[in-house]
């Protein structure tokens, strides 16, 4: 588990969104509505898969504060990953 406690995990899983009809201890939403599940953590393979999103990354100085981190699907930490990076999204015209 990387060294994440299990308490950690149970607490950022409460903040998944909840989905009326299921069970809230094994499937929820994260922030941009993708389902997750909760046996499915750090599961990238899975289209349920989902990890912890630092709100402020370890390279800025973030940590692994209940604070900071939310839960979020591996799919969409791929693309906020992606997109945070400027120099993609400011060299974009270099590609035309």
């Amino acid at each position: 588990m990387s060294g994440i406690s299990t308490k950690l995990l149970d607490q950022v899983w409460q903040k998944a969104g909840l989905i009326p009809g299921m069970d809230p201890e094994k499937v929820r939403r994260d922030e941009q509505g993708s389902i997750i599940r909760k046996s499915e953590f750090n599961n990238e393979s899975s289209i349920y898969g989902w990890c912890l999103h630092h709100l402020r990354p370890f390279w800025e100085g973030g940590n692994n504060d209940l604070g900071n981190v939310t839960p979020l699907s591996c799919t969409n930490k791929i693309f906020s990953l992606a997109l945070s990076f400027d120099s993609w999204r400011n060299d974009s015209e270099m590609w035309d």
